[in-house]
């Protein structure tokens, strides 16, 4: 019996796992493993906010958690900040230098700017209703959500297919990545935090 339940894959559809070459039992390398991991990322991402989507209007029937829930949409939003900022000062850079191609990576970087104004109006109003200075509206945060997701949503499968275009350049991204990792995780201070580190700066 199928179920009927809404859940976190929708309404912005995840990204499959085959798009980066993933293969039951196989472990990916290169470019490949990049997309891979990227891709976990970026479905996080969707699921996170697919779940404030969904209970953004059910929230208002209960009052009491209506400042836990703006906290958690809140943290979504910064999440993606953190993780773009990264992309565009740290990652991307080091990309085009290894190709030796600059501006490579710059369509991404300008679909980071599509959905900027969205998002910081996203944030802005839950910043608003978190001090109480505006009244907390399920309505106002889908519309707000339905502004800038659908562009959010082509940038995050879109930046899945420009990592797998750099299996044209012969680079040694193996061993780029494995350092980028490295240094990413030395801010945590613990290898042992892989994932958190991941969902806070990729």
């Amino acid at each position: 019996m199928s179920s009927k339940k809404p859940w976190a894959d929708r309404p912005f559809k995840l990204i499959s796992s085959t798009r980066a070459g993933t293969k039951k039992g196989a472990k990916t390398a290169g470019v490949n493993r990049m997309a891979e991991e990227m891709t976990i990322i970026h479905n996080l991402i969707l699921r996170i906010i697919n779940t404030v989507y969904l209970q953004c209007i059910n929230v208002e029937k209960s009052p009491n958690d209506v400042q836990d829930f703006v906290s958690y949409a809140i943290e979504w939003s910064k999440m993606v900040e953190e993780h773009h900022e990264t992309e565009e000062t740290e990652v991307f850079p080091e990309i085009e230098q290894l190709a030796g191609v600059p501006g490579l990576m710059r369509a991404n970087v300008a679909q980071h700017e599509a959905f900027h104004n969205g998002l910081h109006a996203y944030m802005g109003y839950l910043d608003k209703v978190q001090k109480g200075e505006e009244a907390y509206s399920g309505g106002k945060l889908k519309g707000i959500i339905d502004s800038f997701m659908p562009v959010l949503r082509e940038h995050l499968s879109d930046e899945i297919d420009s990592l797998l275009k750099l299996n044209e350049y012969d680079r040694n991204w193996d061993e780029w990545y494995e350092k980028l990792m490295k240094k990413l995780l030395g801010r945590m201070g613990d290898p042992k935090l892989k994932v958190s580190t991941l969902l806070h700066h990729l």
